[in-house]
């Protein structure tokens, strides 16, 4: 799930790359979903991430869920598209219960 401010600059490249992700077919795997926040809102996007515990400056985020239970570990805040890529690459491929809790290993560990 992407959650980021549209009239941010990062945001607006990120909708791009976002879109562009979602119809990967190396992704297919996956569902997609986005929260937008900005311009005129009626309060439910941001009652969506005050139920996801995600403050709206830490935005553009990056969550990771499953049968409705985010995989907290797994959040990436950011514009990091290529760490993005290879999370989206790793759950995608299929990841036992274990690996899901261990969480993404960090680049270089």
């Amino acid at each position: 799930t992407r959650r980021c401010r549209p009239d941010a600059p990062p945001s607006r490249m990120l909708v791009a790359v976002y879109n562009k992700l979602s119809t990967d077919p190396a992704y297919a795997p996956l569902d997609f979903a986005a929260v937008s926040v900005g311009g005129a809102d009626d309060g439910m996007a941001l009652r969506v991430l005050d139920e996801a515990f995600v403050h709206v400056n830490a935005l553009p985020l990056f969550c990771f869920y499953d049968a409705g239970i985010e995989h907290r570990r797994w959040r990436l805040a950011g514009a990091d598209v290529a760490e993005l890529q290879r999370r989206l690459a790793r759950v995608a491929a299929g990841l036992s219960q274990a690996e899901i809790d261990e969480g993404p290993a960090v680049e270089g560990e």
